[in-house]
């Protein structure tokens, strides 16, 4: 096989087993102060004051290579432990019922919503597995290379071919252009889902101990004014609206996102391949493809990963009449219409992943502890929390047409690549200490 028809089929390729145990036993903190962006691919081309044109056929990641950053970037480990107070000395409850899972993922997250999924491209397709909603499989899983492998086996094709990302203005920065996404490489693009992330903060922000207040100020609208009177909210230090909506956004498209890509970045120092994170393309092109990328003065065309979206009302005080992505069918749904009858419906969704008939704390999986009956002494939330909540999503989506009011329901921002160096590149320009001798040595040691 020719290095060209490597690189259209390498995911196929296998890994001797010795190096793939080599790999795993590398040092965590070796690959922690070892990592570097080490940007440039076979097959690559710079120009400028570092001008190289690599001469090199691509070469792209073996199957087993790809399973372990697949893996490494959002697999699930296990059963988490848990320990939260749940309740304090006095009885009370604390919050920790508005935990959304006891699924361990290679990447923590914000009361373990795990709002993020993993989507990555390479000469074959574009791929996803949707497993934010699936349960462990055992108490540690997900160990060893044969368990990365066969994870890499529930990934869903959702395209034949790589991912037209726009190479171009308005779609990536000019220096960030020139080697990304190019063949054989493999480029990983995590995506937030903001909905299931605001009702749950929402659930957690309204319920007792914490009672705290949200208003409007854009509009100047305080709809949850019954429940200051009621007792459930404090209103001495109200949160706006757009505040909140921003600190999820920071919570579940950037902290998620950002673990997502330092798992990427160690797992490739620990592999020997070359990777870097870089400020990805616009979500709604990604998303969306050619009529989104056009929407924005894009030019040419554009590929998506075939999310639905939602029309903004004109009325809006927030982006009248654009489109915003709401969910990917059956595979990556927000928890808003049309996936939900109602917004109301969507509330009841979220609380159900906890506390319906297969919740986590209800006998959907398993539990971190070897009590059984703790699972009983957790707390739920309030009803009249729940109702809190109804108020405030009918509120928005009474009021912005849309759900959240602020920010896209579907967010992308830091993407990483990963793929074969070209190690001419480097001794060319660098010192010998710039690639460790197994970054070095990968391709002789993996792919001779």
């Amino acid at each position: 096989m020719s290095t060209t028809e490597d690189a259209k089929h390498g995911p196929h390729r296998t890994t001797p087993p010795e190096l793939l145990e080599e790999a795993a036993r590398f040092p965590a903190l070796r690959a922690v102060f070892e990592r570097r962006a080490r940007r440039f691919p076979l097959g690559g081309t710079l120009t400028g004051p570092l001008a190289f044109d690599s001469g090199r056929e691509p070469l792209a990641l073996s199957a087993d290579e790809e399973a372990v950053l697949v893996a490494a970037a959002s697999g699930i480990t296990g059963v988490v432990r848990e320990e939260w107070s749940f309740l304090d000395e006095e009885g009370r409850t604390t919050g920790g019922d508005k935990l959304a899972s006891f699924t361990g993922r290679t990447y923590p997250s914000p009361l373990a919503n795990h709002s993020t999924e993993v989507f990555w491209t390479n000469d074959e397709g574009t791929y996803l597995i949707p497993q934010r909603d699936r349960r462990p499989d055992a108490y540690l899983q997900n160990l060893t290379t044969d368990e990365h492998r066969a994870w890499l086996g529930n990934a869903v094709r959702l395209t034949e071919g790589r991912l037209d990302i726009p190479r171009r203005r308005p779609n990536l920065f000019a220096f960030n252009r020139q080697n990304i996404n190019l063949p054989g490489t493999t480029l990983f693009i995590p995506i937030a889902d903001l909905t299931r992330q605001c009702i749950s903060a929402l659930l957690l922000y309204f319920d007792r101990p914490h009672g705290y207040y949200l208003v409007d100020q854009r509009l100047g609208n305080e709809p949850l004014r019954p429940f200051v009177e009621s007792g459930l909210l404090d209103d001495s230090h109200p949160v706006d609206l757009a505040d909140f909506e921003r600190w999820q956004m920071v919570d579940a498209n950037g902290v998620e996102s950002g673990l997502v890509v330092a798992n990427l970045m160690t797992a490739t120092q620990a592999l020997g391949l070359g990777g870097h994170p870089f400020n990805g393309g616009k979500g709604r092109v990604t998303m969306g493809g050619e009529r989104h990328w056009h929407t924005i003065g894009g030019e040419g065309p554009a590929g998506g990963l075939g999310f639905r979206f939602h029309r903004v009302p004109d009325w809006a005080p927030v982006g009248a009449g654009e489109e915003i992505p709401v969910g990917l069918d059956g595979l990556f749904e927000g928890a808003v219409p049309p996936y939900h009858a109602t917004v109301e419906d969507a509330v009841d969704f979220v609380v159900d992943l906890r506390w319906g008939p297969t919740g986590t704390f209800t006998g959907g999986g398993p539990a971190p502890w070897t009590d059984p009956g703790l699972v009983a002494r957790i707390p739920r939330p309030s009803a009249e929390a729940i109702a809190a909540v109804k108020t405030w999503v009918r509120y928005v989506w009474d009021h912005y047409g849309r759900f959240p009011a602020t920010i896209d329901p579907f967010l992308t921002t830091v993407w990483y690549q990963a793929h074969h160096l070209d190690t001419a590149f480097y001794d060319a320009y660098y010192p010998g200490e710039a690639l460790p001798a197994h970054v070095r040595d990968h391709l002789d040691r993996w792919h001779s």
